[in-house]
This record gives C-alpha cells, sequence and structure tokens, in this order.
C-alpha cells in the first residue's frame, strides 16, 4: 500500500463520530503503512502520530503555518497519498499538495461537512472535489448530497461507519458498581443518548417529552459533550430534574458497553436544522447491538439503519417522543419486537475490519 498521510481534526479517543470512523478505518492497517497528523488535544505524539497545531484563528487562511511544517513531514516520511476527513480547512491542503507535487488525495465527507462548504465555499470545495482521487462517504445520505454533481459519480464509495463494541465484554462487577453510582435499581427505567450535545440531537426534545410524561423510577443518561451543554442544564434545572437525568462527559469508548447494558430504551430524537443532519448514526447502530428498544428521529442518515415499525420508533416532534416512549412502556411485545428486530439489523452491517479493508484496496 502507498504510505498514507491521515490528516485530521478528530481522531480516537476524542469523542465523536468522525473520530471513531478514522480510528476504526485505520487502526487494521500495519503501523508502517500510515502516519497520523492530528491536533486532538488528547492525542500525544507518538509512534506513527504527530500532534500538531492545524489552525490559527489569527491568520486567512487559518492553516498556513501548518502547510509549512506538513509539507517537511510529508518529505521526511515519504508521503504518497493523503487521506483527510475534513473537507475544509484541510481539504485546501491536500489540494495544494496535489497541484504542486502531485500527492493523490482521498476526501472524506460525513453529512455536515460537505453541506456547510457547499454553502459557504462553493468554487474552492467543487475544485477539492473534483481533483480527489476519490471521495468516501459515510452513507448513501450523504452520496445523495454528492451526486448533485453527475461528474463526481464515479469516484464516489459508500463506507459505513463500523460497529466495533464487544458487548461480551461486560464485566458485572463493573456493571454492578455503576448502577449503585448513579442510583439505579431493578425497577428503574433507564433511558440513554449517546452524541455530541448539539440542537440538531434532539436532547431538549427528550427532556420536555420525559417532563410531560411525569414519569415514576426512571434516568435519562446523556453521554457527551458540546456547546449545547448549559443549555440542557438549565432546562434539567427548570424542570427539578437534576435527580433523574445526568450530563455525562469524557466517558472513554470502551466504557460505552457498561452504558448501554444500564439501558432499557435508546432515546435520541435527532432532527434536521438547515444544513446540519444526522450523515449515518453509529450510535444508533450500536444501540441495536445492545438490543435496546429504539427512539430516533424520522431524518437522514439513520433511515439507512431503521425502519419506523420495525426496528425502531421514528419520531417528528415532542408529541411523537412521549406517545412511542408511552407505547415501548406499556406494551412489552412491542418492546421486544423493536429491539429483537433492530439487533438483527445491526448484524447486518460490516465489522470494522471488513470496512477497514475496503479502504485498503482504495489506498493501495
Amino acid at each position: 500500500m502507498k504510505k498514507t498521510l491521515l490528516l485530521t481534526k478528530e481522531y480516537f479517543p476524542f469523542f465523536g463520530g468522525v473520530a471513531n470512523y478514522c480510528h476504526g478505518l485505520f487502526k487494521f492497517f500495519k503501523t508502517e503503512d500510515y502516519l497520523i497528523i492530528t491536533d486532538n488535544p488528547k492525542v500525544k505524539s507518538k509512534n506513527n502520530v504527530i500532534n500538531l497545531k492545524l489552525e490559527n484563528k489569527f491568520l486567512k487562511p487559518s492553516w498556513f503555518f501548518a502547510f509549512f511544517k506538513i509539507k517537511k513531514i510529508v518529505k521526511e516520511n515519504k508521503i504518497e497519498q493523503i487521506f483527510t476527513p475534513n473537507i475544509l480547512p484541510l481539504g485546501s491542503i491536500a489540494y495544494l499538495f496535489n497541484k504542486f507535487w502531485q500527492i493523490p488525495y482521498v476526501i472524506s465527507l460525513h453529512g455536515l461537512d460537505i453541506n456547510l462548504a457547499l454553502e459557504n465555499k462553493f468554487k474552492l470545495t467543487y475544485k477539492i472535489l473534483k481533483n480527489s482521487r476519490q471521495i468516501i462517504v459515510n452513507s448513501q445520505a450523504t452520496a445523495n448530497i454528492v451526486n448533485k454533481f453527475p461528474e463526481f459519480n464515479n469516484k464516489i464509495t459508500i463506507i459505513y461507519p463500523s460497529l466495533d463494541l464487544d458487548f461480551s465484554k461486560v464485566e458485572e462487577k463493573h456493571l454492578q458498581s455503576l448502577k449503585e453510582s448513579l442510583k439505579i435499581e431493578e425497577k428503574t427505567k433507564v433511558f440513554l443518548s449517546v452524541g455530541r450535545l448539539s440542537v440538531r440531537k434532539g436532547h431538549a426534545w427528550a427532556i420536555e417529552a420525559l417532563y410531560n410524561l411525569n414519569l415514576t423510577d426512571w434516568k435519562y443518561l446523556i453521554v457527551g459533550n458540546g456547546p449545547e451543554k448549559k443549555n440542557l442544564e438549565q432546562l434539567i434545572a427548570k424542570y427539578k430534574l437534576e435527580k433523574q437525568i445526568k450530563i455525562l462527559e469524557n466517558i472513554d469508548y470502551s466504557d460505552l458497553i457498561y452504558y448501554y447494558k444500564l439501558a432499557k430504551i435508546f432515546l435520541l430524537p435527532q432532527r434536521q436544522l438547515g444544513n446540519d443532519l444526522e450523515g449515518f448514526g453509529i450510535v444508533f447502530l450500536e444501540a441495536a447491538a445492545a438490543r435496546l428498544a429504539i427512539i430516533a428521529g424520522n431524518n437522514g442518515g439513520v433511515l439507512e439503519i431503521l425502519s419506523d415499525q420495525k426496528n425502531a420508533l421514528l419520531v417528528n416532534n415532542i408529541e411523537e417522543i412521549e406517545q412511542a416512549i408511552k407505547s415501548l412502556l406499556s406494551d412489552q411485545d412491542l418492546e421486544k419486537l423493536i429491539r429483537e428486530n433492530a439487533y438483527l439489523r445491526s448484524r447486518d452491517f460490516a465489522r470494522a475490519s471488513e470496512q477497514s479493508n475496503k479502504l485498503k484496496l482504495i489506498l493501495s
């Protein structure tokens, strides 16, 4: 395989879809076959990983200084191609390496990123896509955005995010300890959300619905961090739900299995806000693999995993969330049907090693 530079702002163990997507694809490669450059503060420079500040907000372009540092690294490490999941701004760097030194590059797209790029810098985005060797997309929903340009159709490949959590590795002692720390009893109905805290994810809708239902013996665990945290905390305080709702930040990816095991219902009623949409939604696949009943938003790449009434309840507003929760809590047959069908659906998707092999063929 040609030696590849993975140029990314996010990388494991950063908690996020793009970070986990790239990690899942590259971790099966031989270390000598690729080099990672990232400015994720949680990732330390070691082996084939270099932590480098990629942007300076006081400069235009923001990546100006990073470009020359990357040029030196590319030369020293004999990089033959570039892979980046950040079309802007890092796609600009890849484009220039191709233009001046004929180093090919592959762009990876995830949904919101390509929508914003086309909206804010159409000409530059088009130029980056046009000169890329291949365009990797995380779902058909994301592919449909690029398919608006027929000239790119022959270079688009779908590589879905991979399911990589092993639920067979749950340690009962650890699980019991977590139950005790969160004050979860056997009769407690546990709802779970996993993902970035943003308006689009629908956490506020979920909180409103749970408050309106006035349930007894329940907990809502919100795993993630992001810009919406303060607003969610204010909403929780407004309804005096501090004992029932917990926002859990900085959870290690490997520990997610315990939160999925605690839950009864996976509740993430994401919606599309303008150009911001769920490109795929790996957490729904994880919830399905954990045999949870799922309530999700009726939009985006999620629809490539879930079908309404078959393996999930898909909702469009707070009232529908309330009805979905009531249905799953009152109808055990429906709840069992939904979660078992979701589990079967999760088995339709390739494991991380299989998806990684698809990328190896492209980068060979």
